[in-house]
Order: C-alpha cells, then sequence, then structure tokens
C-alpha cells in the first residue's frame, strides 16, 4: 500500500495545520515541519497562536510579531533559502479586518475608536480565533509564500478555531443582535425612550455607574457591525472553502504515553467530525529501540542468559558494569515496547487513512536552536511506509 510521506504533504500542500493536546511538542514539530518546506525550496510561513515564545525559541530568535519575520538559516545556501515566522496577535489582527470590511473611514475610525469595541473586540463570540483564520488565509493567498504551516493551541482551544467562522457568522445572524441593533439605531437618532422600559433601566443604571454614555456607545457600534456583517459573512465562507479544500493538510501531533495516545484517538474523533482532511500522524518523544529488529523478550523481561551477561563481563573486565548495562538495556527495551504498544492504534489507523505515520525520537535536552531543529526535520522527512515490527 503506497502512503503519503511528510515530505509528500509539505511539496502537495498550500497550508498545513497542526494540532493536537496540549505538551506534546506541537510547536517544536510545526518549526521542524516549516523548516524541512523551506530547505526543499519552497517559501514557507510558520504560523503560532499560541501566545507563548516557544516558537521563537525553536527557531532561535529573541521574538516574533504579528508580521513575518524572516529567519536566518545555516548553510551556504542559506541565503536562496526563504523561512518566516510569525505570532499572531488577534487584536490587531481583528483591527485589520475592521479596516478592511468597514463602508468609509468615517465608520473605520468610529469602530476602532469606539470603548464598546475595544473592550470586546477580543471577546466577541469566536472573534479571536476567526481573527487567527483570517490570518492564515491572507498569508495563504499572499504571493509571498507557498506554504504556511499553522501551530494551533492545545486541542479544548483548536476546535473553536476551526469552526470559528461558522460561530461569528451565527453571532452576527443570531436574534440577539438583531433585536438590539434595530432598537440601537432608533435610540441613536432619537434617544433612549424608544428601548423597552426594562432596558432602559439597566442601560441608565450602567451609564450611571460607569460614568460614561453606554447606549450612545452601544448604539454606534451596534450599527457599524450590521453595515459590516456581509464582509464577514463572505470571508468567513472563503476561510471555511479553505479549511475544507485539497490545498488544507491537517496533521495530528501526539506524545507516546497511555493517555496522551488516548487524547490523541479522542481527538481523531473531533476531526473527523470537522471534516478535516487528516494527512499525518506524528508521535513525538518516542522512545525508540535502536536497528530495525525489535528488542528480545529475554530483555523485556529481564530474564538475559548468565552466558550473555558472563560474555559482557568478560569483555568490559568488569562484571558491575555488565550488570549495570543489561539493566539499563532493559529499562530502555520496556520503555520502547510500551511506546510501540501506545501508539499502535494511532499506527493503524494513519495505515487505514493512507497517512503518513513518522515517529520521532525523544531529545536529550530542550529544542531551543536551529542545528537541533534540524535533526527532527530530517527525521520527519525520510520517506518510509508505515513500520510493521
Amino acid at each position: 500500500m503506497t502512503l503519503l510521506t511528510p515530505k509528500a504533504v509539505l511539496e502537495q500542500h498550500r497550508v498545513v495545520i497542526c494540532v493536537g493536546t496540549g505538551g506534546v511538542g506541537k510547536t517544536t514539530v510545526s518549526a521542524a515541519m516549516a523548516l524541512a518546506a523551506a530547505r526543499a525550496g519552497r517559501r514557507t510561513l510558520v504560523l503560532t497562536i499560541d501566545p507563548a515564545r516557544r516558537l521563537a525559541d525553536a527557531l532561535g530568535i529573541d521574538a516574533l510579531g504579528n508580521e513575518p519575520q524572516r529567519v536566518s538559516l545555516p548553510g551556504p545556501q542559506s541565503e536562496s533559502l526563504a523561512l518566516h515566522a510569525m505570532m499572531l496577535d488577534p487584536k490587531r489582527t481583528f483591527d485589520g479586518l475592521i479596516e478592511r470590511f468597514a463602508p468609509s473611514e468615517e465608520v473605520r475610525r468610529q469602530i476602532l475608536e469606539n470603548p464598546i469595541y475595544q473592550h470586546v473586540s477580543g471577546a466577541l463570540s469566536g472573534s479571536g480565533e476567526y481573527a487567527a483564520m483570517e490570518k492564515v488565509l491572507e498569508m495563504a493567498e499572499s504571493d509571498d509564500f507557498d506554504l504556511v504551516v499553522v501551530d494551533t493551541p492545545p486541542a479544548q482551544h483548536v476546535l473553536e478555531f476551526l469552526d470559528s467562522p461558522r460561530r461569528l457568522v451565527e453571532f452576527l445572524d443570531s436574534r440577539l443582535v438583531k433585536l438590539l441593533v434595530q432598537p440601537a439605531v432608533a435610540a441613536g437618532r432619537f434617544g433612549a425612550k424608544l428601548f423597552q422600559r426594562p432596558v432602559q433601566i439597566v442601560l441608565q443604571l450602567i451609564e450611571r455607574v460607569t460614568g460614561v454614555g453606554f447606549l450612545e456607545d452601544l448604539s454606534a457600534f451596534l450599527m457599524a457591525i450590521d453595515d459590516m456583517s456581509d464582509g464577514f459573512k463572505q470571508r468567513a465562507d472563503r476561510i471555511r472553502e479553505t479549511l475544507a479544500g485539497p490545498d488544507t493538510a491537517f496533521i495530528l501531533i501526539a506524545g507516546p504515553g497511555q493517555e496522551p495516545s488516548r487524547n490523541a484517538r479522542m481527538f481523531l474523533d473531533h476531526l473527523s467530525e470537522a471534516r478535516a482532511r487528516l494527512r499525518g500522524i506524528v508521535v513525538n518523544r518516542m522512545h525508540l529501540w535502536p536497528g530495525e529488529s525489535p528488542p528480545s523478550p529475554e530483555l523485556l523481561n529481564c530474564t538475559v542468559p548468565q552466558a550473555d551477561i558472563d560474555a559482557l563481563s568478560h569483555a568490559l573486565d568488569d562484571p558491575a558494569a555488565a550488570r549495570t548495562a543489561v539493566s539499563a538495556a532493559s529499562e530502555i527495551a520496556n520503555q520502547a515496547h510500551r511506546d510501540f504498544v501506545h501508539t499502535r492504534i494511532l499506527r493503524e489507523h494513519a495505515e487505514a487513512r493512507r497517512c503518513f505515520f513518522s515517529e520521532i525520537e525523544e531529545a536529550s535536552h530542550d529544542i531551543h536552536d536551529l542545528q537541533t531543529l534540524s535533526a527532527i526535520a530530517d527525521a520527519l522527512t525520510v520517506d518510509a511506509e508505515v513500520a510493521n515490527r
């Protein structure tokens, strides 16, 4: 059976979205995939939505902002390779949406300076995640990049991320917003008396407590947003088309332990429900046994023949060192065996879906430079089918 490979996925897609639970090294794997694509000659951007600075650390740079920043790559051909990185600023991105969809300069200014907008632009239902998807779409449609690799937040947030266009459109179309817009328009023109009495009392109380003209601000905000709702809906449709299209690939990043593997299997179900195009599974921080053969049953069961131990003792000229070496090898063998057992169902899932399955060996130290990241990129881009052990 011919399976996809990481190399093929990076070559054949425009957007690669890395998803998974927290604590599995998803940011590092995203950066390594972007580095591999850049080394293959693709103009690549890696974009993180995680506010932590792990991506900057992995790339060996000081800080990232809301605009693409070029990463200096080592090697004699580095000048011809293009790798960029950025960290999403949802507030600035959403401000950019307002600037794009506002029908006039006056409306744009009114919204951006509106106290209501300034307080809720990061809290509107789906606005942060929608802004993230907008930035992904903007970068994917840019002529500056051949590939955009997206490092998403942990799993409990990524499903909101994937569903954000629908939720924001539903918010703008909601009965609540429609009920508020009409009286807000009237109130903006004729005053608060057209609000129903209970609503008027609440708004007047808020104004007295806060000392701000809440009603006036609310009226201006709702009227302006209503004027722009068609633009948001059209853009949301474009985002959904991009997510579901053939140019977008989803990669699940998982951990090898029993609990991370269980979480990954649950997340696979969520991706299926979202109709995301899964193209690969990467298990990070695996304990791998050297060579192609699995460890022997004797080593797993700590029943190494005494003759073998005696031979090792003779070779080392130290019986204690021989026993220590056998014990350490047995521990490593058992850990590798456990990791293999825990991830078997993920391997089988990848094979059934004809996706790639890659294992990255656990590093002896944190990833904080391009040299170590390059080693992971090398491990990812080895074209191999699912291992049968």
